[in-house]
């Protein structure tokens, strides 16, 4: 009898352990995950991959590299186990680069200005983004959700073309991109020369201010004459223009918000002007290089870019103005920044493929005026 209860002992209690190896998780835990059935892959883990680190290609300019490694590249290697190589250098510089290597590409994600993206989506060295792919997706503004068309680009940060002059030496408040032509300023304007990111523009909205547009430039084109002597010199890049100020060249300008920064560092009295005609947007633009070996990866590096984490980082460090509607700043930085109701609703995005398409014809007309 003895005997016979221990056994019954026993089996009573493998009973109650294989009943609580099988009992259904309590209310609110999360069940266990069923495993894969045969020829399906397990769930991925969130986790970085163990290993040796993917790498992944990225073309881009250079500038703020600093700020750049501590708010995108080093949480973007370790959240994902990837070491990012950058290739630098201008826009152009890198868009032959990218074509001459068309048929062995060996970038994965490039950044450019919209115009070069344009250029990159015409010479076919890009390849479609999928939004499904992009978590952040639908943070973004509407207009940075696909700037160039066919998926080609996703628009990560935005800058402003605007007029910004010297309070003490300009009594008459400078309000409309007419004002370049005012007798009161005359020998003391600059503006960037037409083969630069923003030249182009410079002829749109003059041409806005005379009743003209994108289509119609030549209001522009009669005037340019006398804005040719208005001007002291044209401008290459926005460390020349804050070097005009200094040296008390130059009062008034039209020049991009990234180097907003740079020119209020000057400590002149320096007001900028948002002019009744609007002013135009340009988006920096991320693609994926087409024949990249690391599309998955791709997708993740500019699903990151996008976050609002990165997005906050990088505004509250001046080196973007987000495009993800959720970030939120402090007043002081905003006003440093493409950012709020009244600029970004301000904001004119010029046709770039149209630009484009005119650039030849207009640097020809421009230089037969300008160089005289």
């Amino acid at each position: 009898m003895r005997r016979f209860s221990l056994i019954l002992t026993l089996v009573t209690l493998v009973g109650l352990l294989v009943t609580a190896c099988v009992a259904p998780a309590p209310t609110g835990a999360p069940a266990a995950e069923a495993p894969a059935a045969a020829g399906e892959e397990a769930p991925a883990a969130e986790a970085a991959p163990a290993g040796e680190p993917q790498e992944l290609v990225v073309s881009t300019w250079g500038f703020n590299q600093d700020l750049i490694d501590k708010n995108l590249t080093r949480p973007f290697e370790e959240k994902y186990n990837v070491k990012i190589v950058y290739e630098t250098g201008n826009n152009s510089e890198r868009l032959t680069k990218l074509i001459a290597r068309k048929d062995n590409p060996n970038v994965d994600v490039v950044h450019f200005a919209g115009s070069f993206t344009v250029r990159a989506l015409e010479e076919g060295v890009l390849q479609p983004i999928d939004p499904s792919l992009l978590t952040h997706y639908d943070e973004l503004y509407d207009w940075a959700k696909d700037p160039i068309g066919q998926n080609a680009g996703v628009g990560y940060a935005i800058s402003s073309y605007l007029l910004i002059y010297r309070t003490d030496k300009i009594a008459e408040p400078i309000t409309s991109w007419a004002d370049l032509l005012r007798e009161d300023v005359k020998g003391y304007v600059t503006v960037p020369d037409l083969a630069t990111t923003n030249g182009p523009a410079t002829i749109v909205m003059l041409a806005k201010a005379f009743g003209g547009d994108i289509d119609n430039t030549e209001p522009a084109w009669e005037r340019l004459p006398q804005l040719a002597d208005q001007i002291v010199t044209t401008y290459q890049r926005s460390s020349e223009l804050v070097s005009l100020f200094q040296q008390e060249e130059v009062w008034l300008a039209p020049y991009s918000s990234f180097a907003i920064g740079n020119l209020l560092e000057t400590g002149l009295p320096l007001q900028r002007v948002i002019p009744v005609e609007g002013i135009p947007g340009t988006p920096s633009v991320v693609s994926i290089v087409a024949g990249s070996q690391k599309v998955d990866l791709a997708h993740k590096y500019i699903d990151f870019l996008i976050s609002n984490e990165v997005q906050t980082a990088m505004a509250l460090d001046l080196v973007d103005s987000p495009t993800n509607m959720t970030v939120e700043v402090p007043e002081d930085v905003a006003g440093l920044l493409t950012y709020g109701d009244e600029m970004i609703n301000s904001l004119i995005f010029l046709d770039q493929a149209k630009l484009n398409a005119y650039q030849e014809e207009w640097l020809e007309r421009w230089n037969e005026i300008m160089l005289k």
